[in-house]
C-alpha cells in the first residue's frame, strides 16, 4: 500500500475510497456508449478498498482472507446497482451531480461498515442503522433494474434472489450468528424474495411499484428474521411489522390505480 494511504488515520481511509468511487461512477456515467466494465472495475474496488478498512479498525478481530466477507457484499451491491440505476434514470449533466451524491452515500457506507466492528462503542447503532439503509437502498435500485431491464421469469427471480441472500448476510451481521445458521436464513429470506418476484409475474405490478412491493417484502422479511434470533419479536412487534405491511401495501396499490 502507498505510504502517504498508509499515513492516513484509519477512519479516514473510508472518505479518500468514497471519493475514489464517486469519481469511478462519474466516469462510468459520462462516457458514451455505456462501459460496462468500468462498473464492474468500481464493484470490485469497492470490496476490496472495505476489506482494507475494515481490517484497519484497532479492534479488529480478522485473520484470515474470508474473515470480512459480509463487510463486502453491499459495498460492492451499492456501487453494481447504484451504477445501474443511475444510467437508467439519470442523463447529460444531471449524471454528473448524481455521480457527486454517490460520495456521501458511500462515505456513510464505509464508515459504517468501519464503526460496525466494534459493537461496544456507542456509535455502532447509529452505524448499523446507516449500513441498514444503505441495504435497503441497493436492493431497491437492484430490484428496479431487474424490472427496467424486463429479464424473462426465471432470470428475475434469480437475481432478486440472489441480491436478497448477500444483503441478508449483511443485515443478519448484527445477530452475530456463526457462519453456517447466518447463511441458511439469508438462504430462506432469499427463497422468499425469489417466490415473491415469482408471484409478481402474475400480478399487474412492473418498474418502480413492483421494486417498492419486493423491498417491503425484503423489509419484512429480514426484519422479522432479526427480531427472532434477538428474541425480541413478541406480539406488539408483529403487530408493527402487520402495520408496515398493510400500509406499504396500500400505497403501491393506490400508486398503481392512479398511474
Amino acid at each position: 500500500m502507498d505510504t502517504a494511504v498508509q499515513a492516513l488515520p484509519r477512519s479516514d481511509r473510508a472518505g479518500l475510497l468514497a471519493v475514489v468511487l464517486g469519481v469511478g461512477m462519474a466516469f462510468y456515467l459520462a462516457i458514451e456508449p455505456t462501459q460496462g466494465w468500468i462498473l464492474l472495475l468500481l464493484a470490485g474496488l469497492a470490496a476490496l478498498g472495505t476489506d482494507g478498512v475494515v481490517r484497519s479498525h484497532p479492534a479488529s478481530p480478522f485473520a484470515r482472507p474470508d474473515d470480512t466477507a459480509a463487510f463486502l457484499f453491499l459495498p460492492a451491491l451499492l456501487a453494481l446497482g447504484g451504477g445501474l440505476f443511475l444510467e437508467d434514470v439519470v442523463g447529460g449533466y444531471a449524471s454528473i451531480g448524481a455521480a457527486v451524491a454517490t460520495v456521501p452515500a458511500f462515505a456513510a457506507v464505509l464508515y459504517g461498515e468501519y464503526l460496525s466492528v466494534d459493537a461496544r462503542p456507542p456509535a455502532y447503532t447509529a452505524a448499523r442503522l446507516a449500513v441498514n439503509i444503505a441495504a435497503y437502498i441497493a436492493a431497491f435500485a437492484f430490484f428496479s433494474v431487474v424490472y427496467e431491464f424486463e429479464l424473462g421469469l426465471l432470470a428475475a427471480a434469480f437475481s432478486v434472489g440472489v441480491v436478497s441472500l448477500l444483503l441478508s448476510v449483511e443485515m443478519l451481521r448484527e445477530v452475530a450468528l456463526a457462519v453456517r445458521p447466518t447463511l441458511v436464513y439469508a438462504g430462506a429470506i432469499a427463497l422468499v424474495l425469489a417466490q415473491v418476484t415469482w408471484a409478481l409475474h402474475f400480478l399487474p405490478l412492473e418498474g418502480f411499484l413492483a421494486a417498492a412491493f419486493l423491498l417491503l417484502a425484503l423489509y419484512i422479511a429480514t426484519g422479522v428474521a432479526q427480531n427472532y434470533l434477538l428474541r425480541q419479536l413478541d406480539l406488539a412487534t408483529g403487530a408493527e411489522f402487520a402495520a408496515v405491511a398493510a400500509v406499504g401495501l396500500a400505497i403501491v396499490v393506490i400508486a398503481h390505480s392512479v398511474s
